[in-house]
């Protein structure tokens, strides 16, 4: 199911009761294709999630965050990381056990400005 979020983040919880599915005790998986014009390296995967949550980027493991929390935008920052030219795949997994659940996540640079120059698909 695909799903375009208008705000900043995106509300699993409300995705899910949409749909009829279980909201609490639940893993949300999520994935998003973004294509890069170039390669960009010292990049960073910046994530805020509701719940714990893991992330990778073409595979590889990028950013966990752990333990129940409260959604913050880049809450935590990825070790530098390097985004090929064209298609790479963001992975995340979403914990939820009781209460809200909801995630962002975008790339930094070193300074820590947004990268606006990506295209995403979302599957």
């Amino acid at each position: 199911m695909r799903l375009i979020s208008k705000g900043f983040d995106v509300k699993l919880f409300d995705f899910a009761k949409a749909l009829g599915a279980p909201t609490y005790g639940v893993i949300f998986w999520a994935v998003t294709i973004v294509d890069s014009p170039r390669e960009q390296r010292d990049v960073r995967l910046a994530v805020g999630s509701n719940a714990a949550s893991i992330w990778w980027l073409n595979g590889t493991e990028a950013v966990g965050l752990f333990n129940d929390r409260r959604m913050v935008m880049d809450d935590v920052l990825s070790d530098r990381l390097t985004l090929r030219k064209g298609r790479n795949v963001i992975r995340g997994a979403v914990i939820n056990g009781p209460g809200l659940s909801s995630f962002c996540v975008r790339f930094v640079d070193e300074a820590g400005r947004p990268i606006t120059d990506l295209t995403t698909h979302v599957r």
